[in-house]
């Protein structure tokens, strides 16, 4: 039952390479007699859009084999034809296995509570939200007095009809008069996710990758609906806990940083958001001197070490650092403009590095950040920039007259600026 207990506490990106190895589990001798096992774990590969055409042949021969050992009204039966017709995509027979279920074990069962979640994932797929709603609803009810709120069907339930008035909040948002709408289903929402972290926690215990995938998930939906101070509330929990789990310098424990400064910023408050960027971009800053210093020398990077091509932060040789391009921003928004001069030199070397000095991405970047300085009525540091753009222009071959002429206007507006501030 490994697979199924690592399944259950996994995230989406986990389940999906857990599927090869439960695909070959299912042809293993050792499951060939263990019907529970088969069924749990063809069950769950169902789960999976690229394998559940394989789950289904598996659950055909188990539902064969189990049918004719046990009648066709056995709970194991009936939860097998829901599963089935759940990866067959096969509504009818998913309703007619649904309602069988609810016939002969009542309502309350966890194999009813199986069929009615299936039911209504297949409503969302069809696009009749409002039927998912209601059925969500209304099962929710029953699962947390047969099965139990701790249960997997229950709280597939609540994350099923969180997923629901989550995508009602966007909808209604957009929409003239939609706004209480919007905030009702918000709130809908966040009380499924809720709900469902409370039980995550109480199974897996705090911090677990499902429970910070679902913490992250409810975060996400404030954010996109402008709750900012709520969604930093989720981010900074989230943080905190891949700090403890997986190390300061962990990609997960990076991403979650990236995020929360990325709300700060959106949040106007940079001054919260540039220490979060900055340790580790040093960090980065460091290695990659180490890596220019071993190639001087001669001599590979350390074992374990990103090469030289893969640059900082795990990005590719061809793309530019972002995380480092919000921390010039932070520092803008900030006011402190000799910070952020310094950190787009260092992105700029990145780029000259890439492009070349005078190729069209390079002249961009420099443009780019010569009108960051201007909307930051830092005049002196903007005709820097702007200067750059004019030598740019003037050494490439061939020269494009007209941008050049424009530059050159964009130059002496900013030296006139930085005349009139002293």
């Amino acid at each position: 039952m490994e697979l199924i207990a690592a399944w259950e506490a996994g995230t989406g990106a986990e389940r999906e390479r857990l599927g090869p190895v439960m695909e070959a589990a299912l042809t293993d001798r050792a499951y060939r007699d263990d019907h529970t096992e088969r069924l749990a774990l063809a069950e769950r590969l169902a789960e999976l859009d690229d394998r559940r055409l394989v789950a289904a042949e598996h659950l055909r021969a188990i539902l064969d084999e189990r049918r004719r050992e046990l009648g066709p009204e056995h709970a194991d039966v009936l939860d097998m034809r829901i599963s089935l017709a759940h990866a067959e995509r096969d509504p009818g027979g998913l309703e007619a296995a649904a309602d069988d279920a609810v016939r002969v074990l009542g309502a309350r069962h966890a194999v009813s509570v199986h069929g009615r979640l299936r039911l209504a994932q297949a409503h969302e797929r069809a696009g009749d939200f409002a039927a998912a709603r209601h059925l969500l609803r209304r099962a929710i009810p029953d699962a947390v007095r047969g099965p139990g709120p701790d249960h997997r069907r229950t709280l597939g339930l609540r994350l099923a009809l969180a997923e629901v008035y989550e995508r009602d909040t966007v909808r209604y948002a957009s929409l003239h008069r939609g706004v209480l709408r919007a905030y009702r289903s918000l709130l809908g929402a966040q009380r499924q996710y809720h709900r469902a972290i409370e039980s995550l926690e109480r199974i897996y215990g705090p911090g677990a990758p499902i429970v910070l995938a679902t913490l992250e998930r409810l975060a996400d939906l404030y954010e996109r609906t402008g709750t900012l101070g709520a969604a930093t509330a989720q981010y900074e929990a989230s943080l905190q806990w891949h700090e403890l789990r997986h190390g300061p310098d962990a990609p997960e424990t990076r991403a979650a940083r990236d995020t929360l400064a990325r709300v700060y910023l959106r949040g106007r408050h940079p001054e919260r958001a540039v220490p979060l960027y900055e340790p580790f971009h040093d960090h980065d800053h460091d290695q990659d001197h180490d890596q220019d210093h071993d190639a001087r020398a001669g001599t590979a990077p350390t074992r374990g070490a990103p090469a030289t091509a893969q640059g900082s932060a795990g990005h590719a040789a061809d793309e530019p650092d972002d995380a480092l391009d919000d921390l010039a921003e932070a520092h803008l928004a900030a006011g402190d403009e000799e910070a952020a001069h310094a950190t787009y030199e260092r992105l700029l070397a990145f780029v000259v590095q890439r492009d070349g000095p005078e190729a069209p991405e390079t002249v961009r970047y420099l443009a780019e950040c010569a009108e960051a300085f201007d909307e930051a009525a830092a005049p002196r540091l903007a005709v820097i920039w702007h200067e750059r753009v004019v030598a740019a222009l003037t050494r490439a071959e061939p020269r494009d007259e007209e941008a050049l002429t424009l530059a050159r206007v964009h130059l002496a507006a900013a030296r006139d600026s930085a005349a009139k501030a002293v």
